[in-house]
């Protein structure tokens, strides 16, 4: 355990430089702003850093129904998987594109905030640090909204598999199936405008995020 949690720490600071030149080269260099990140895990909750870009917001606020299903058929007996991915904060259902005030209505203050000029946006981006995790927000007009969530931990669990870091890869498919994309090590599974990723390292689960994809 304690051999992990040395190796978790030393990727942590590997991914923290990966962020800072992505940050640099994406956020505020090739002004495309069509889509989010596919993946992001920023700052620890003691370093600052820019804060991620994200993609022109759609029309509509998230439609908060925590018990979207897919599939259409109501003599389907067999349990239906959600429309879209959402995260679990104790008790509370996070959406991805939800109004980050209504989150911390529910879960409390966050740990610290740091926030930068939106490179994308008129406004700000900003980054809400909470045990074991973050979560980047876009604007819209005077609200924020959730783009990307990023685990820091193991301290924290995905909603549906309860995959942690250093989880295997094994555990992975068991609980969200075959149906990913694999790009350098990054395993990504895609529901509706939301997505789940997993970074990998010798069938070892070392990075964690949550995104979603902002529709012009």
């Amino acid at each position: 355990m304690f051999l992990l949690k040395g190796f978790l720490i030393r990727m942590k600071k590997l991914f923290i430089l990966i962020a800072i030149m992505f940050f640099v080269s994406t956020a505020c260099g090739s002004g495309q702003t069509d889509t989010a990140p596919e993946y992001l895990i920023g700052p620890p909750q003691d370093i600052d850093n820019a804060a991620a870009t994200a993609a022109p917001a759609p029309d509509t606020e998230p439609s908060g129904d925590d018990n979207a299903t897919s599939g259409d058929s109501p003599e389907n007996d067999e349990p239906q998987a959600p429309a879209e991915f959402f995260f679990k904060m104790g008790d509370v259902i996070i959406e991805m594109n939800q109004n980050i005030d209504h989150v911390i209505s529910k879960v409390g203050e966050p740990l610290g905030v740091f926030e930068a000029p939106s490179c994308a946006f008129d406004g700000t981006d900003r980054i809400f640090s909470y045990p074991g995790l973050q979560i980047y927000t876009y604007p819209v007009g005077d609200e924020d909204f959730i783009h990307t969530i990023g685990f820091f931990d193991d301290s924290v669990r995905t909603a549906e598999g309860g995959i942690r870091l250093g989880a295997g890869l094994q555990a992975v498919i068991d609980a969200y199936g075959e149906d990913f994309i694999v790009d350098t090590g990054m395993y990504k599974f895609t529901r509706g405008l939301t997505s789940l990723e997993f970074l990998v390292d010798d069938d070892m689960v070392i990075g964690i995020s949550y995104g979603y994809k902002i529709e012009q």
